[in-house]
C-alpha cells in the first residue's frame, strides 16, 4: 500500500507520526519503506539517524541506482530513502510533471520488488506544492496531519479538496492536542470533518516526552506502551486495517 502524509504547515509532528508508524508496522511483521519527499527540509534521515551517500535527489538526477539510496534501520524491516536539502521541488527537475511521477514509481517498483515491501509510507513536504500533490497523486490513501490552528485548519480545507480533485482518499489526523481539551476539540473536528466529507482518523493529545525528543527519537521503539504509542495504534488501525 502506498501511503502519503500531508500537512499545511511545518511542525505538525508529521515526520515523528510516520517514523513511528513505520517502525510499529514492522514490529507487527510488516516491511515498510518510508520515502522522504520533503526536499525542501527533509528531516527523516535525523529522526533515524541515517548517515547517507546517496539521496532521493541524486536517484531523480540519475546520478545512482535505485539501490544505492534505501538504508535499512538497524537490521529491522524498516527501510529509509532519505533526501537531501533542495532548492527546487521534485517536478523541477524534469521537463514535466509526468516524468517526474514515472521516476518515482520506478523507485518504488524496483525497491519493492527487491525487498519485497508490504507498505510505503511518504513524508511529504508541507504546504500546497507541485512536490506535495505529486506524491498524493500515486498514492492510495493520504492522510492530512494537522493542529487545531486555525491556519492549519484552512489549509487542511485546501488540502483535502486537492485530494479529492486527485481521486485520492484522503484523511484527517489531528496532532498535538491539549489533553485537557480533548473532548472539546474532538466535537469541533468532527463536525469539521463531517462538513468537508473527509474521514477523521482521530486526534493525539500532546506528549511532552516527545516533544522534547526533537525529533531525534522513536517512542515507538523505546517506549511502545506509552500514551503517544498507544493513540498512534489506534490511528493505524483505522489506515491501514
Amino acid at each position: 500500500m502506498l501511503l502519503s502524509f500531508h500537512s499545511y504547515k511545518g511542525g505538525t509532528g508529521k515526520t515523528t507520526f510516520v517514523g513511528n508508524l513505520g517502525v510499529m508496522l514492522s514490529q507487527q511483521g510488516k516491511k515498510v519503506c518510508i520515502i522522504d519527499t520533503d526536499v525542501n527540509g527533509p528531516g527523516l534521515h535525523s529522526l533515524f539517524d541515517i548517515r547517507y551517500d546517496m539521496t532521493l535527489i541524486d536517484f531523480l538526477q540519475g546520478l545512482c541506482s535505485a539501490d544505492e539510496v534505501v538504508y535499512r534501520y538497524e537490521g529491522s524491516d524498516v527501510y529509509i530513502i532519505p533526501s537531501k536539502a533542495c532548492e527546487e521541488d521534485i517536478s523541477a527537475l524534469f521537463t514535466t510533471p509526468g516524468e517526474a511521477k514515472d521516476k518515482l514509481l520506478d523507485l518504488i517498483k524496483k525497491t519493492g520488488e527487491r525487498l519485497d515491501i508490504d507498505h510505503f509510507l511518504f513524508d511529504c513536504s508541507p504546504g500546497i506544492n507541485k512536490s506535495s500533490l505529486l506524491t498524493m497523486n500515486i498514492a492510495d490513501k493520504a492522510t492530512i496531519v494537522s493542529t487545531i490552528d486555525i491556519q492549519d485548519i484552512r489549509g487542511t480545507y485546501v488540502l483535502s479538496n486537492m485530494a479529492t480533485k486527485l481521486g485520492t482518499h484522503a484523511s484527517l489526523l489531528f496532532n498535538r492536542i491539549p489533553l485537557d481539551k480533548k473532548d472539546e476539540i474532538n466535537e469541533v473536528v468532527l463536525d469539521f470533518s463531517d462538513k468537508l466529507g473527509t474521514e477523521l482518523l482521530g486526534l493525539i493529545t500532546y506528549d511532552e516526552s516527545v516533544a522534547r525528543s526533537w525529533s531525534r527519537k522513536i517512542p515507538m521503539k523505546d517506549e511502545p506502551d506509552c500514551s503517544y504509542c498507544t493513540q498512534l495504534k489506534a490511528i493505524a488501525e483505522l489506515l491501514i486495517g
